[in-house]
């Protein structure tokens, strides 16, 4: 009797244990699939922050499965769907979860900026996150590997409507040697004001671009890096004036303390009867009129508001004494000129 219990003990545990792999070997092993586009993606999966990825699983016969999917860190979000898409956003490393009939996989991620090295003989930088930068020959002395990530916002004014993601442009404390150009599409049938995020006063700061709206895009000049966005509404026109005028020079931090770690944001005004542009020239000088730095040089500058930075440089890229200096603003349109001056107190 004993004998024949064990037996059929024995059965049950077998039969058992067949019923509840059932679902296991349906469902296992399955392939997790990443597209660029129609190109896979190999792992380790490196992926470009501001771009879209398709993702699937396939059974071990090459059948396309259907799965839920899930990111473990604060890379980006998945859009449900078939396909479903991945969107890379903010730059770290995290994994993606993949699940089939109750069955996980898990791979590892790595989202990085949108990057690419630029010499002295210029070049261009496009991001999947909508941003465009073109830089002329000689806008940076030596190479530098210039990228473009999407980060989180660091202020938004209540008003304001973002248009695009807010993105950060690296190295953040380098200033160019020539002025760059720098386009954001948006694709909204709108008028948006670009803003750059000045980063000891902590606010937005408005800089004026050509706004096409045929093409979807903002086109503005710019001599440094940082954080930038696109929001909505953009801020009342200015004031026609009977002339060419330069007005409003702030600086912040409004004595230069510490070069070595902060930079010096221009802010200013441009002013002009019909015009949607001028040229300025932008010179750094110290009190026996020698100049010491040129931020700009006939640059393309929209009528509005426009920003500089100053990092403290000379031309040769010497730290500048402690002192006082004089900025020297021109703009010329036409035959229309207007000058500027301010002191600059530089504090070590």
């Amino acid at each position: 009797m004993r004998t024949l219990f064990h037996r059929i003990t024995l059965c049950f545990i077998f039969i058992a244990l067949t019923v509840c792999h059932v679902p296991y070997l349906a469902a296992d092993p399955f392939e997790i699939q990443m597209f660029d586009g129609q190109a896979k993606v190999m792992q380790p999966y490196t992926l470009i922050s501001g771009k879209r990825y398709r993702l699937q699983t396939v059974s071990t016969d090459n059948k396309i499965l259907s799965a839920q999917w899930f990111l473990a860190g604060n890379l980006g979000r998945i859009t449900t769907g078939d396909p479903a898409i991945l969107i890379a956003v903010f730059v770290g490393e995290g994994n993606l979860v993949c699940r089939v009939n109750g069955i996980e996989q898990s791979v590892k991620l790595s989202v990085v900026p949108a990057s690419k090295i630029i010499g002295s003989s210029g070049g261009k930088l496009q991001s999947p996150a909508g941003v465009e930068i073109s830089f002329p020959k000689s806008a940076l002395a030596t190479q530098q590997k210039i990228g473009i990530e999407i980060v989180p916002s660091p202020g938004l004014p209540p008003a304001a409507q973002h248009l695009v993601h807010v993105i950060r442009i690296s190295p953040e404390r380098l200033v160019l040697k020539r002025d760059a150009q720098i386009t954001f599409s948006f694709g909204i049938d709108t008028k948006p004001q670009l803003y750059f995020w000045e980063m000891f006063a902590k606010k937005w700061v408005p800089l004026r671009g050509n706004v096409n709206a045929n093409q979807g895009s903002v086109t503005a000049t710019i001599n440094h890096f940082g954080i930038y966005t696109l929001m909505a509404p953009a801020p009342a026109d200015l004031k026609r004036v009977e002339r060419l005028q330069i007005q409003n020079v702030t600086f912040s931090p409004r004595v230069f303390f510490a070069p070595d770690r902060h930079r010096l944001t221009i802010a200013y005004q441009l002013k002009a009867p019909d015009a949607t542009q001028a040229f300025v020239t932008m010179d750094i000088f110290d009190l026996r009129g020698r100049r010491v730095r040129r931020l700009f040089a006939d640059a393309p500058q929209y009528i509005g508001s426009n920003i500089a930075q100053w990092d403290g440089l000379t031309d040769n890229g010497v730290l500048v004494r402690n002192g006082r200096y004089f900025l020297v603003i021109h703009a010329k349109m036409g035959s229309q000129r207007a000058a500027q001056r301010k002191l600059i107190v530089v504090f070590k």
